[in-house]
């Protein structure tokens, strides 16, 4: 999904809600060397298996030597304003509640240089009914208690595009692949 997304040597990039960091090292692959990329999320534990990943890549032919990771919240970033000149938002938005949703995209953009750019990649609605059933079963959102569920509901009601432009980025362009499963939107500051 981000292959078509540019990045340039020198880049600085924000990985929000990066998890163990699946999407981060995808990022750091593709930018190479003089990039330097943070990834960011609250969870403790995900940071730490993320860490130790960077110590198992090490004997691939990738140098993640400008990758780091750190614990904290990304709706209050220890970032100066205009740092980074993209954020990646990836496969988290769908589990917060809309103010949550809007805080986090509002502090991408406090972070973002001018000119920067937010690329969030989420899941998506699928036209296809069938594909909308097997997604519903495949992902559990058909259990009473599954978190994500309301969340998820509620983002794809308003929009993630709609959510994007009412955090202040302009430009938004929304891409839908994989049949309509998954979608990218970006947005510039």
């Amino acid at each position: 999904m981000i292959e078509p997304i540019s990045l340039k040597k020198g880049d600085k990039i924000l990985d929000m809600c990066c998890g163990t960091g699946g999407a981060t090292f995808a990022v750091a692959e593709k930018a190479g060397d003089g990039t330097e990329i943070t990834g960011m999320d609250l969870s403790r534990g995900q940071i730490k298996i993320a860490q130790r990943r960077i110590k198992k890549l090490a004997t691939t032919r990738v140098n993640f030597n400008n990758v780091k990771f750190i614990e904290g919240d990304v709706t209050k970033t220890c970032f100066k304003d205009t740092y980074f000149d993209k954020v990646f938002i990836t496969h988290a938005l769908h589990e917060t509640r809309e103010e949550e949703r809007l805080d986090t995209l509002r502090e991408a953009k406090r972070v973002l240089k001018e000119q920067g750019r937010v690329i969030v990649l989420e899941v998506d609605h699928p036209k296809n009914f069938f594909i909308r059933v097997f997604i519903g079963f495949w992902f559990f959102y058909w259990l009473p208690l599954n978190f994500e569920t309301p969340t998820r509901k509620d983002m794809l009601r308003h929009g993630l595009e709609n959510e994007v432009k009412r955090a202040g980025f302009r430009n938004i362009r929304k891409t839908s692949s994989y049949q309509g499963i998954l979608q990218v939107v970006e947005g510039d500051k």
